[in-house]
């Protein structure tokens, strides 16, 4: 009989633990970059970003984006449930610094991933792209 109800407890705690921060993430530094675009180039480069990796955008303003990727749920293990935020901060001489960081629920981090880089690397893009454009 105990090892049912200690059972159950695991199960509870489990299952009620998919849907909060995790909390060990606590230490994630996150990624940070100084990039050659005015905060207003970069914003919109971050808004495309946060879109082609399946956020949808929750909070959109000047300095501060925050995205959530729709949760899908697998044979084991559900991936998305991730909520991705990007500081945008001027430096100056025409430089803007971004901090993007990835926050996890607890049983959900074993099929969700980090987006820092994947979401950079979009905003480098985007700005790459944006650039070439504007050049011709």
């Amino acid at each position: 009989m105990a090892i049912s109800s200690f059972l159950r407890v695991i199960t509870v705690t489990a299952v009620i633990g998919c849907f909060m921060p995790m909390s060990a993430q606590a230490e994630d530094k996150g990624v940070q970059a100084t990039l050659d675009a005015t905060p207003e180039a970069v914003h919109k480069a971050v808004a495309d970003a946060l879109t082609v990796v399946g956020c949808e955008i929750k909070k959109d303003e000047p300095t501060h984006l925050e995205g959530y990727r729709t949760r899908k749920i697998g044979a084991f293990v559900g991936s998305g449930g991730e909520t991705l935020t990007v500081e945008i901060a001027t430096q100056g001489d025409g430089k803007t610094n971004v901090d993007i960081r990835t926050k996890r629920t607890f049983m959900g981090g074993a099929g969700q991933k980090n987006w820092d880089q994947p979401v950079l690397d979009e905003i480098r893009k985007s700005l790459s792209s944006s650039s070439a454009s504007s050049g011709k």
